[in-house]
């Protein structure tokens, strides 16, 4: 199959079920979103502690430091109670806070989200301050720890070097004492050192927040974008329609177009007929254009009689009207296939015959590709060769009755005249009698 035919087949025969599949998503969701309330933004911009990011994964470690802090559920909670927002603190995290960092820096937006400006305002506002309570918190308290590790670290030096200047005048008795205080001393010394280096290293990495700018509500609402949601609704039943779609070809393949359906059965296209009503001008043009086609058909197999065979058996009342005005518009002679077969009943099976009939196929211009398949089959186990095909418009349910009827607009049959004998060749039957009855009467006179 080819990617037109392909295309053809899936676009150009459902195109409706497409059409409505992607069309009442669309609609229902740009009536949703017409009916959802507004939504405002407050933004406010804080500054986090290292100055300049060098690299992006810096830059992003710091905002997502920040994003952490601020949807803690108590700072959450409280910044919702603050404003006065009902509903889950785990909820609004989620879908009413956000974080976003200005190009690679640690300068950072806190945007929160709600369907009132002053709300967003409030909310905005009380996370940035708790944020920043967090963080001067923590590095207050890594200060007075700082200054109490300095304070030990002082006394102990100050008491060693005492003990050290003792340590030279001391008698002989007491150095040993000494000795064994100041070897006392060291661990706790030492531990005294690696616990303030430690904390100095944990202070340095430590973020801090720096307030920039406060919050403040942006000029317009930012939702719902009514155009962005029946687009994204559109594209998703697009593609959800183009799925069903290919299901169904795959199921119940259709052939569409009527050069496709003479392809598919190889042969040449004699004709289209657009309208049921043959006996209309629009009809006889068709039909006289046949005509000529299937008369050409009839000299390349002169002596051999040409089949007229409908797809499907519900075609053959059109099958036989087709015939019938053919013959009376053009005189050409096709005959109706079960009248065929019975014509050719008493000629026996013999295949390759001389006068074999020849098929002409009569099929809508959207078919079954498997009722092709199976009409190329029979013809083929019959040894009737196709010869050309004849399309037909169909439509599925205004012309179900037409077809079973004939088609449209069509006239009484015409019962033909028998020809009337010369009068040399046979004596007139009327005649004979009344000569039998004239020798009766003579015959009874005497």
């Amino acid at each position: 199959m080819r990617i037109d035919e392909a295309f053809r087949r899936v676009i150009g025969g459902y195109w409706w079920l497409i059409g409505l599949l992607v069309i009442v998503p669309a609609v229902a969701a740009g009536l949703y979103g017409a009916h959802q309330q507004s939504q405002y933004q407050a933004v406010a911009r804080v500054q986090m502690s290292g100055g300049l990011a060098s690299t992006n994964v810096q830059a992003d470690a710091a905002t997502q430091w920040l994003q952490g802090v601020i949807t803690t559920p108590n700072m959450v909670r409280q910044a919702m109670a603050a404003a006065g927002i009902p509903g889950d603190p785990t909820l609004f995290a989620t879908h009413s806070i956000d974080v976003t960092r200005v190009g690679v820096s640690t300068v950072n937006d806190v945007v929160v989200t709600t369907d009132n400006r002053n709300r967003s305002i409030i909310a905005a506002n009380s996370l940035v301050q708790q944020a920043l309570r967090y963080a001067n918190t923590s590095r207050q308290s890594d200060a007075a720890q700082m200054g109490s590790l300095n304070r030990q670290i002082d006394s102990l030096t100050k008491e060693r070097d005492g003990l050290i200047r003792q340590l030279a005048v001391a008698p002989p008795g007491t150095v040993l004492e000494l000795q064994a205080r100041i070897a006392a001393m060291a661990p706790t010394l030492t531990d005294l050192l690696r616990q303030r280096s430690d904390l100095l290293l944990a202070s340095t990495q430590r973020s801090s927040i720096g307030l920039l700018d406060p919050a403040t509500a942006l000029p317009d609402a930012v939702g719902p974008k009514v155009p962005q949601l029946v687009a994204l609704a559109a594209l998703a039943a697009l593609i959800l329609a183009l799925g069903c779609v290919a299901i169904l070809e795959a199921i119940h393949p259709q052939v569409r177009g009527r050069r496709w359906v003479a392809a598919e059965l190889d042969a040449p296209l004699l004709g289209h007929l657009p309208t049921l009503a043959l006996s209309g001008p629009k009809g006889a043009r068709s039909l006289r254009d046949f005509g000529n086609a299937a008369r050409v058909v009839g000299s390349r197999f002169a002596g051999r009689p040409i089949l007229l065979l409908p797809v499907e058996k519900r075609y053959d009342q059109w099958a036989a009207r087709i015939c019938l005005e053919l013959e009376t518009l053009t005189g050409v002679r096709v005959e109706h296939a079960p009248d065929a077969a019975v014509t050719l009943q008493g000629r026996g099976p013999a295949l390759g015959h001389p006068s074999d009939p020849v098929v002409i196929a009569l099929s809508p211009a959207v078919e079954s590709q498997r009722k092709l398949e199976d009409v190329a089959r029979h013809a083929a186990v019959m040894g009737w060769p196709i010869v050309g095909v004849l399309t037909f418009r169909r439509r599925r349910l205004l012309d179900r009755a037409a077809l079973a009827q004939g088609g449209r607009h069509a006239r009484p049959p015409i019962t033909p005249v028998a020809p009337t004998a010369p009068p040399s060749s046979a004596p007139d039957p009327l005649e004979q009698d009344l000569g039998a009855l004239s020798s009766q009467k003579m015959r009874g006179m005497s």
